[in-house]
């Protein structure tokens, strides 16, 4: 099925904040294809200028200062204040995670095992709040879990160590595995946000998600987040 909008996942912010999930029948969003084909794609799933990324698994966060500035800049998220301004994180099994402040700057992340090491969500926490200690809210999308993500146990014990046994799973066929959305809330409860999981897992549905991992697909679905006019 398609994806369709989902506003209103922040009401205690009064902000009108979207955030809408892309579907294997909304089609491919990686970034390296031809950008005609991937403007088209982007405008039927939300027809307003977009931000995207061209991720790399880093820490870096981008200010989107008016609508489509920063499209294919190298970053892993990014913030803005603008109205009618999407920003679009793309990602095969890694964890696409909307962020909202109090203030009413949005902000998009894309985080992989690697990226969540090394504090992405910590870095766009920080870009999306105005004052230390401002409210922010988080929801989570789409990505792979633990029941289809089997993991070095070297990486594991690493990623245990700096957020706790809960992202230690245990694969479908019994094999050590990362529990990515509870790493997702481990990193923000340690900077005082909630996070909203609204997604299921990439490799186990073949039928709404692409998956890098489980089925060597390269074609990406999208996390689109803007605020209204």
């Amino acid at each position: 099925m398609r994806s369709g909008p989902t506003p209103g996942l922040f009401p205690s912010l009064g902000t009108d904040v979207h955030v809408r999930f892309s579907t294997r029948l909304d089609g491919d969003f990686h970034i390296e294809q031809p950008r005609a084909s991937l403007d088209a794609t982007r405008r039927a799933f939300v027809d307003l200028p977009w931000s995207q990324p061209d991720e790399v698994h880093g820490t870096t966060v981008g200010v989107v200062e008016r609508p489509g500035h920063l499209d294919g800049t190298v970053a892993d998220a990014l913030v803005t204040d603008c109205v009618n301004s999407v920003l679009g994180i793309w990602v095969g099994d890694c964890a696409p995670v909307a962020l909202v402040s109090a203030s009413g700057r949005i902000g998009g992340a894309h985080a992989g095992w690697r990226g969540l090491e090394a504090g992405v969500l910590a870095a766009c926490v920080a870009a999306v709040r105005r004052s230390s200690g401002e409210h922010v809210e988080a929801v989570l999308g789409p990505c792979i879990h633990a029941c289809c993500y089997e993991f070095g146990r070297d990486d594991l014990d690493r990623l245990v160590a700096r957020f706790g046994q809960q992202v230690a799973g245990v694969t479908s066929t019994g094999s050590p595995a990362l529990d990515v959305p509870a790493a997702v809330a481990a990193a923000l409860a340690e900077l005082g946000v909630e996070v909203a999981d609204r997604g299921g897992c990439t490799g186990c549905d073949a039928d709404r998600w692409f998956s890098h991992r489980a089925r060597a697909e390269r074609g990406r679905h999208v996390m689109a987040v803007w605020r209204a006019a």
